[in-house]
């Protein structure tokens, strides 16, 4: 019998905040030095456009799923999820990050300026811009599989070239990919940028990430973003408001693997999603919980034509296929 997909879109309700005195802090003052990277952050807050991780749980005595969520100027997904599991005392087996040394500054920061999209982003029908940061989500849940590839790279291969293929005009797009640096109670993560081809090999996608992480593009794009806050606030809202007022996007999406998360006494269900916004319009979370390997696509609204059962559909056969 044919799986059936729900073709309604999912929204968020009645999201709350959690690490509410921090987020109180944050809000009363949001361009403080403290806040690190967290203040790239800031100056979106300041052109209207507040970025939120949001975290669904529904509890094995609750019948329905309670939202939470939180400034990704205070955390990235990691941070998140290790702040809400105390705050709301659940079982989660998050991984240990160790901070890994720069080994040549110079040649991963050369490796960040060098990656930049080989094709502008074309989707079939994108809105004009605006500044909000609304949305709508599919869950996807699937049972756990061993490859000899990682699951950053499976995610990669399979979500983003269907993506691509469903609502975009593209033939190659490129991917934010973060890499947590180290072990922290903050945001604490850079990233690499990774290019998807249409026709590409799960082989061609992995190597393409294992590379990139060898050559540490991933603090190259660190060391730049540090630079950015020595030259202060004044700067970092200036190079913000030049890449967001443009007309086109040098990220297609953002593609985060939470890792193995383990087996949780009190959820049924975890759903983590990642912010977007017209720049970045696509947001994928991977992680494992529970038994099950789960898959979380957010669409920005300005995405008109997202036809969420054949993304699902499609997602779901190539998978079946490894």
């Amino acid at each position: 019998m044919k799986k059936k997909y729900d073709n309604s879109y999912n929204r968020v309700n009645d999201a709350k905040f959690f690490d509410y005195e921090n987020y109180l802090k944050y809000k009363n003052d949001i361009w403080n030095p403290k806040y690190q990277e967290g203040l790239y952050f800031s100056a979106l807050e300041e052109i209207g456009q507040s970025l939120n991780i949001n975290i669904g749980l529904k509890k094995k005595s609750d019948n329905n799923i309670q939202w939470f969520k939180t400034p990704h100027a205070l955390h990235d997904g990691h941070s998140a999820l290790k702040t809400l599991a105390k705050e709301q005392d659940f079982d989660l087996s998050l991984p240990v990050f160790k901070k890994t040394p720069v080994l040549n500054p110079l040649k991963s920061i050369m490796a960040a300026f060098k990656s930049t999209p080989s094709q502008k982003h074309s989707f079939l029908e994108q809105s004009e811009k605006d500044n909000s940061t609304n949305f709508h989500y599919i869950r996807l849940s699937f049972s756990s599989i061993d490859s000899k590839y990682s699951q950053t790279a499976i995610i990669a291969k399979i979500v983003c070239q269907t993506l691509m293929k469903q609502i975009t005009n593209n033939t190659i797009s490129r991917w934010m990919i973060p890499v947590r640096l180290e072990e922290a109670s903050s945001i604490q993560a850079s990233y690499i940028g990774l290019q998807i081809e249409e026709n590409q090999s799960i082989q061609e996608v992995h190597k393409n990430l294992v590379e990139k992480l060898k050559k540490q593009e991933y603090w190259g794009y660190h060391l730049i973003s540090k630079l950015g806050l020595k030259l202060g606030r004044r700067a970092i809202q200036f190079l913000t408001e030049k890449n967001v007022l443009k007309d086109e996007t040098i990220w297609m999406g953002l593609v985060s693997n939470l890792g193995d998360l383990g087996l949780s006494k009190e959820l049924d269900e975890l759903t983590v999603l990642v912010p977007v916004r017209w720049h970045r319009p696509l947001g994928v979370v991977t992680y494992k919980h529970n038994g099950q390997q789960i898959i979380t696509i957010t669409f920005h609204d300005s995405l008109k034509k997202v036809n969420v059962n054949e993304i699902s559909r499609e997602i779901t056969e190539l998978r079946s296929a490894l």
